[in-house]
C-alpha cells in the first residue's frame, strides 16, 4: 500500500521559507504596548480569505515586538492550527489556557488530538513505531476524556479514535463505536465506514462489512481501495459474481498503465494496477488459479520490483503446487520490502510445506513479536502450533458383500477399524507414531479377525521423509511384522517413494487365513503438473511363504474437467496389470489380470465459512476386467460422501459405496459405509 504526505503539510514547509515574500504589517505604536488595530484587521482579513501563511507572518513579526498581547497570541495559536502546526498550538495553548473560550480550548484539543492519530497511522517509519504512536495517541485521547468530564464525546473524536482504534487493531471496539453511532442516529462519514468496513472483515463479519463499505463507495465511487475492500468482504461472503464486477468496473474505470515503445518512462496508473492484481488474486480464491496466472504475471514487465507483486505471485504458485517456486518469489518479496508482512506469513507456510520448520521458526517468531496484534498473523501462530502439535485420526469401514465366490478375496463381509496417533515434532523433524487396526472377514462361512498394534518413528526434513514401525498382530497368525516406507521430492511436481514391509498386513487377509503371510516391496512416481493435472505410476512385488510371487503395475492418470468456484468435475483414467507364479494357492490368486477403469468425479462445496465448511462428492466408475481363464466383463462402482470441517485441522468424513467386481467370473456385488475424523494438521 502507498501512502501520501497530505499537500497542506507539504506546502506549509514551502510557504514557511518564503513568507518574507508577504507586505509587512504597518508600524505599530510600541510605546503603548498595544499593535495598531490596523494590523489586527489585517490579520483577521487574511484569515477570512484563508491566507492562513500571510496572516502568520504578520502575527510572528508582531508577536515579536508585543509578546504580552493577548489578541496576538489567540490569533497566532488558531493560525498555527489552520496551517496544520497543531502540536505548537497545543503547547502555546497550555502556556495560557484562560485566554480561550470552552469552545476554542475544545476545537485546539480536538485538533491535536487528531495530529496525533493522523501521525501515527502515516508518519512513524516502523511497525514498532507507529504502534507506540497509536497507544500514545489513544493514552492523550483517554487522558482528555477524563479531564474534560464530557458526557457526551464530541463527534469529530467518536470518528477519529475509530481509526486509531481499527489502525490497534481493536476491531471489537471499533465496531461497537459504530454500532453506538448507527444507533444514535448520526450518519457515519466515509472514511469512518471504510475503517469500520475492514474492522469487520477482521472479525470475519462479511456481511456486515459489505454493508459498511458501500456507505464507503456510495459517497466516493471512484476510490479503488474502498472498491478493492468491499469486493473482498463479498468474496469472503461466498458472493464471487458481484465481487468480480466490483473490480471489474474499477478495471474500466481507469486508465492502462501504458508502455510505448521508446518512451523514457511508462505512464502510470496504480489504481488500475491495484485492481487488475486484486482482480486476479480472487480469480485465485475462486479456484480459476490459471486464470489468475496469466493475469499476475504480465504485470511484473509492468512492476518488476513491486514486493506486492511478487508475494501474491508466490501465494499463487503455492496454491498451484509449486511450492519451491513460490517461496522464491515471497523471498524476494522480502528482499524488496522487509516490512512486507504477506510476504513474510507466504515464506513461513512454503517452509512449512517444504518440511524446513528450522527456517520456518524464526520467521514465525519475529512476527509474533513485531505483529502481535495483526489477524493474519494470529492466524498464522494458530497454524503454527497446529502442524507442530499432536496429530491422530480414527477411520471406521465395513461392507456386505452378496453373491460372493469361493474364491472372493474380499470376503462375505468384512470390516476394518483403525486408529493412528503422532507425537508432537521432535528438533523440527521427528514424530513418535502409534496405532491400531482391526480388520475381519468372513470366507467360506469362517470369521478371520487380524488385530494389530504398532509404533515406530518418523522423520520429515527437506525432501526427505520416512517412516519405521513394528507392528504384532495378536490374532490370524500371531506374527511381527515391519515396514519401512520412504518419500523423495525431486522438485516441485515429481515426487517419489519406495516400500518395503515384511508380513505385509495389506496384503491379503484371505492368504493370512490360509496361514500364508507375504513380504512386498514397490516403488512409486507420481507427477503433479499442477493442481488440475497428474500422473501417478507403481509396480509392487509380493512374496508368500508358498512361494508365489506376485508382480502387479498400476498406472493413473487424474485431469480437472471443469472448475468454478463452488464446483469442480475431474475425471481419472487409471490401469492395472498383475501376473502371479502359482495358480493353486488357496487365496484369489490369478495367473494374469488386467483391468482399465474411468472415473468421472464431482466435487461441490455446498457450504464455507472461512476455515469451516461442508461439501460432497459423487463419483461413478466404470471399467473392463480381464483374468486369464476367464471372460472379460466390465464393473462399475460409485461413491458419495460427505465432508465436515469444523475448525482447521479437524475434518469428519463418512460415505457410502457400492461395486460389482468380477472374481474367477462370478459378479459380486459390495455395499459398504466407511467413517473418518482427523485431528491435527
Amino acid at each position: 500500500m502507498r501512502f501520501s504526505v497530505p499537500v497542506r503539510f507539504l506546502a506549509l514547509g514551502v510557504a514557511l521559507t518564503s513568507l518574507s515574500a508577504y507586505p509587512r504589517c504597518a508600524m505599530a505604536d510600541e510605546s503603548q504596548g498595544h499593535p495598531d488595530q490596523s494590523d489586527i484587521a489585517q490579520i483577521k482579513h487574511l484569515r477570512d480569505q484563508k491566507a492562513w501563511f500571510p496572516a502568520l507572518e504578520i502575527i510572528e513579526s508582531l508577536a515579536s515586538r508585543f509578546p504580552d498581547n493577548n489578541d496576538l497570541y489567540v490569533l497566532r495559536v488558531h493560525t498555527l492550527g489552520e496551517i496544520g502546526a497543531r502540536q505548537k498550538a497545543w503547547e502555546l495553548f497550555l502556556a495560557r489556557p484562560q485566554l480561550f473560550t470552552t469552545e476554542e480550548t475544545q476545537r485546539i484539543e480536538l485538533d491535536r488530538l487528531a495530529a496525533a492519530i493522523s501521525g501515527s497511522m502515516f508518519y512513524a517509519g516502523t511497525p514498532e513505531a507507529r504502534r507506540a504512536a497509536g497507544l500514545d495517541a489513544e493514552h492523550a485521547v483517554q487522558d482528555y476524556l477524563q479531564r474534560s468530564g464530557a458526557t457526551t464525546v464530541p463527534q469529530r473524536l467518536r470518528y477519529d479514535r475509530m481509526l486509531l482504534l481499527n489502525e490497534l487493531k481493536r476491531h471489537d471496539d471499533v465496531v461497537v463505536e459504530y454500532e453506538r453511532a448507527r444507533a444514535e442516529g448520526l450518519a457515519v462519514p466515509a472514511y469512518v465506514a471504510a475503517a469500520v468496513g475492514d474492522s469487520l472483515l477482521a472479525l470475519r463479519r462479511p456481511e456486515d462489512a459489505n454493508a459498511a463499505l458501500q456507505i464507503a463507495t456510495t459517497a466516493n465511487p471512484s476510490d479503488t481501495n474502498w472498491g478493492i475492500q468491499q469486493a473482498y468482504a463479498l468474496s469472503e461472503a461466498e458472493r464471487f459474481a458481484p465481487a468480480f464486477d466490483v473490480l471489474d468496473r474499477h478495471v474500466a474505470d481507469n486508465a492502462p498503465w501504458l508502455l510505448a515503445a521508446g518512451s523514457r518512462q511508462p505512464y502510470p496508473n496504480w489504481k488500475r494496477y491495484d485492481a487488475q492484481t486484486n482482480r486476479a488474486l480472487m480469480a485465485s480464491y475462486a479456484d480459476d488459479l490459471p486464470g489468475a496466472q496469466a493475469a499476475l504475471e504480465p504485470m511484473l514487465r509492468i512492476a518488476p520490483k513491486n514486493s506486492g507483486l511478487h508475494a501474491a505471485l508466490g501465494t499463487l504458485y503455492t496454491r498451484r503446487g509449486w511450492t519451491g517456486r513460490g517461496l522464491r518469489h515471497q523471498r524476494i518479496a522480502t528482499t524488496l520490502d522487509p516490512d512486507n508482512v504477506s510476504a513474510l506469513i507466504g515464506q513461513s507456510e512454503s517452509l512449512m510445506q517444504l518440511q524446513r520448520d528450522d527456517l520456518a521458526a524464526p520467521i514465525v517468531a519475529e512476527l509474533g513479536r513485531r505483529y502481535p496484534d495483526a489477524t493474519h498473523v494470529q492466524r498464522l501462530q494458530s497454524d503454527w502450533q497446529r502442524h507442530r502439535g499432536w496429530r491422530w485420526r480414527v477411520d471406521t469401514d465395513a461392507s456386505d458383500s452378496r453373491d460372493t465366490g469361493a474364491n472372493s478375496p474380499q470376503g462375505a463381509q468384512d470390516a476394518h477399524h483403525a486408529f493412528a496417533i503422532e507425537s508432537p515434532l521432535i528438533d523440527d523433524r521427528w514424530r513418535i507414531v502409534a496405532g491400531g487396526d482391526d480388520r475381519s472377514a468372513e470366507f467360506g462361512g469362517r470369521t478371520v479377525r487380524d488385530r494389530r498394534g504398532w509404533a515406530g518413528v518418523d522423520y520429515a526434513f527437506d525432501r526427505l521423509g520416512w517412516r519405521l514401525v513394528a507392528n504384532r498382530s495378536v490374532d490370524a497368525l500371531d506374527s511381527n511384522g515391519l515396514a519401512f516406507d520412504l518419500q523423495w521430492r525431486f522438485s516441485d511436481t515429481i515426487d517419489g517413494g519406495l516400500t518395503a514391509r515384511h508380513h505385509d498386513p495389506d496384503a491379503s487377509l484371505q492368504a493370512r487365513a490360509a496361514g500364508i503371510q507375504a513380504d512386498t516391496f514397490g516403488v512409486s512416481l507420481a507427477w503433479n503438473r499442477d493442481e488440475r493435472t497428474g500422473v501417478f505410476a507403481a509396480a509392487q512385488q509380493s512374496r508368500y511363504d508358498d512361494g508365489n510371487r506376485r508382480d502387479s503395475v498400476s498406472l493413473r492418470h487424474e485431469q480437472r474437467l471443469f472448475t468454478r468456484a463452488h464446483l469442480s468435475l475431474t475425471g481419472t483414467a487409471g490401469a492395472y496389470a498383475s501376473r502371479n507364479s502359482r495358480e493353486d494357492a488357496p487365496y484369489f490368486n490369478p495367473r494374469r489380470d488386467t483391468s482399465f477403469e474411468f472415473t468421472l468425479k464431482a466435487d461441490h462445496l455446498a457450504w464455507r465459512r472461512y476455515e469451516r465448511h461442508f461439501r460432497h462428492r459423487l463419483a461413478v466408475t466404470a471399467g473392463q476386467y480381464r483374468q486369464d481363464g476367464f471372460d472379460s466383463a466390465w464393473i462399475a462402482s460409485a461413491q458419495y460422501e460427505h465432508e465436515w470441517r469444523f475448525a482447521p485441522g479437524r475434518v469428519l468424513t463418512y460415505g457410502a459405496r457400492w461395486g460389482k467386481p468380477v472374481y474367477d467370473g462370478n459378479r459380486e456385488e459390495h455395499l459398504g459405509v466407511y467413517a473418518g475424523f482427523t485431528w491435527g494438521e
